[in-house]
């Protein structure tokens, strides 16, 4: 069966299952699923465990082994096998395969492993993992699901910030939800039960948030013109490739220029849509409507002037790179429907 991460505290409230697999590219939420079933198996007699990590040299035999051997201690142990990658390789999906085909009663296996892809899902042993016990998988949260998180987290710590403060808290720490956790132990120490404010916050919480250029392209389809603004500037102080972010740019400029000429011409945009997440489309249809009457000669000017400069060539390119950020800022801001003054 499958179970999101946000149900598991009520899920290992009753009998346990046999079999979990625990993926997703999101340490946190991963690492506290995982503690959360090996507590609720220790609370059920599952005392002992054995801790199996999965390397290139590692030998799957002690899967065989493990899973036939008696316990010293108890009658009953949890198996914790730690994959980096869903990819178990021949002898590992062999391995996982004659596990599940004989589940010993005093055995619960636990897999933690990078995010399921399409292969991995398809996978036999990951099919016999859903049929005979639990499935995990962990996604990143969303911009609305981070904010909603860190409020949760915050409150349950015993905080008291205001709206504002939240806000400020998830744009430091937003795609990095360890730095949140670690944030938050920072801000409990410092101000207990107290009111919060964004100012208190900004005195002390540095700025960890993580993002990409799919990250850009979200914020643009939603008109958040604050939130292109940050996530410009982290990009910068990370040292992003600017060609890759022109790129992404003119890619999303493509996409919103295709749509609106479909619309136009009353054509389908379904394999446009197919193209991007689900979370994106209906932002993207929303763009589509605001982008109807943009000045698209324009948009493509300055797409094709930021292709050279970020290469150091073209017409009025400048040697500072300051320069090109800016530039790169003007289009984001444009896209979304903003000008560059706001």
């Amino acid at each position: 069966m499958q179970v999101r991460a946000e149900q598991i505290e009520e899920h290992l409230r009753h009998p346990l299952a046999p079999v979990y697999l625990i993926s997703g590219d999101e340490p946190l939420q991963v690492m506290e699923t995982a503690d959360a079933s090996r507590k609720a198996a220790a609370l059920k007699g599952f005392s002992e465990r054995d801790v199996f990590t999965v390397d290139a040299q590692f030998d799957w035999g002690a899967l065989y082994d493990a899973a036939g051997a008696l316990s010293l201690f108890s009658d009953k142990k949890l198996l914790d096998v730690r994959m980096p990658t869903c990819k178990a390789g021949q002898s590992g999906t062999k391995a996982l395969q004659h596990y599940l085909d004989y589940l010993p009663p005093d055995k619960i296996l636990l897999i933690q492993s990078g995010r399921l892809d399409k292969a991995c899902k398809n996978a036999v042993w990951v099919k016999k993992v859903e049929q005979a016990g639990v499935v995990v998988q962990v996604w990143d949260l969303s911009p609305a699901q981070t904010l909603a998180w860190i409020a949760r987290r915050m409150k349950q710590a015993g905080l008291q910030p205001d709206t504002e403060a939240v806000r400020y808290l998830t744009e430091r720490v937003e795609g990095n939800l360890l730095a949140a956790v670690q944030e938050i132990g920072k801000l409990v120490l410092l101000y207990g039960n107290r009111p919060l404010t964004a100012a208190n916050i900004m005195a002390v919480v540095a700025d960890n948030s993580r993002f990409s250029v799919f990250d850009l392209a979200e914020a643009i389809l939603s008109q958040d013109a604050r939130r292109i603004r940050h996530i410009m500037l982290v990009l910068q102080e990370e040292d992003t490739a600017t060609p890759l972010l022109v790129w992404a740019l003119a890619d999303l400029l493509r996409q919103l220029y295709m749509g609106c000429e479909n619309v136009r011409n009353n054509a389908s945009n379904q394999a446009l849509l197919m193209r991007m997440p689900k979370t994106r489309q209906n932002l993207f249809l929303t763009a589509l409507r605001r982008m109807a009457a943009a000045d698209w000669n324009h948009l493509f000017d300055l797409a094709t002037r930021l292709d050279q400069h970020s290469k150091g060539v073209g017409q009025d390119v400048s040697r500072h790179p300051q320069r090109l950020w800016d530039e790169m800022l003007e289009l984001a801001l444009l896209l979304g429907g903003r000008a560059l003054a706001v």
